[in-house]
């Protein structure tokens, strides 16, 4: 039984490769759904991946910033200066070094995600007001301790809402790289789909490229709704 919206392309006569029925994208997937899962897989170790790296650097760095004003006044600028350049104009060259490796799917994914990961954690480490700080030095807490006892579980609501960005544009990274340079991972999906002018795959592939954004965000929010309550009880 035909949908509305699929009697309306049929009228419409609008060929399949432009615009596919829903039907015939569900059938699309059904029946390479195999191949499809395979090719997803790849594509959530590389966002996964190039999340992971990203944070670990952000952190590195944002703890760099916070410690010292001079490294401040000289890291800050030059994050800006790599954020505002190109990253597309790089991710040939990843291909170049590494080849058709997932390695340049991550350094990008990394790349496109780190600067607003970056930005969250300043953000939520300079939160530590003065009346923290004065409570912990009256605890004898030394600059260590004060950081994970109190200045990190500051942090963790803004940590947590750059997380929700950095994911969103990992995925970006990860398939844009893929696009560019690979023979797996869902951006090879939507470049093969494209090729061959098979509608109903390409937009399978762009389906489970939303769903898999959208399963990563919902393991941040729950990851959330889990750390924040023990968040509450540290900085109290």
């Amino acid at each position: 039984m035909l949908t509305g919206l699929e009697i309306g392309l049929r009228l419409a006569d609008v060929p399949s490769y432009i615009l596919p029925t829903p039907s015939s994208v569900v059938l699309a997937f059904w029946q390479q759904f195999g191949w499809i899962a395979w090719h997803s897989w790849i594509t959530v170790q590389e966002i996964f991946l190039g999340l992971a790296l990203a944070v670990l650097c952000a952190v590195v760095v944002a703890v760099l910033i916070q410690a010292s004003p001079m490294l401040h006044k000289t890291l800050m600028p030059l994050m800006v200066a790599a954020q505002a350049s190109p990253k597309e104009a790089v991710a040939p060259l990843l291909v170049m070094w590494f080849g058709f490796t997932m390695l340049p799917k991550i350094i990008l994914a990394a790349a496109i995600a780190f600067f607003p990961v970056l930005i969250g954690i300043v953000v939520g480490l300079d939160r530590f007001d003065r009346k923290l700080r004065l409570l912990a030095a009256s605890m004898g807490m030394g600059p260590v301790r004060t950081f994970f006892s109190f200045r990190a579980w500051v942090a963790l609501p803004a940590f947590m809402g750059a997380l929700r960005v950095g994911i969103t544009l990992a995925a970006v990274g990860a398939v844009l790289g893929e696009v560019i340079g690979s023979d797996d991972g869902i951006g090879y999906l939507v470049l093969s789909a494209s090729r061959t002018m098979d509608g109903a795959l390409l937009y399978a592939s762009l389906v489970i490229l939303v769903a898999l954004s959208l399963g990563f965000t919902a393991v941040i929010n729950r990851l959330e709704r889990w750390l924040l309550p023990m968040s509450g009880a540290k900085t109290l």
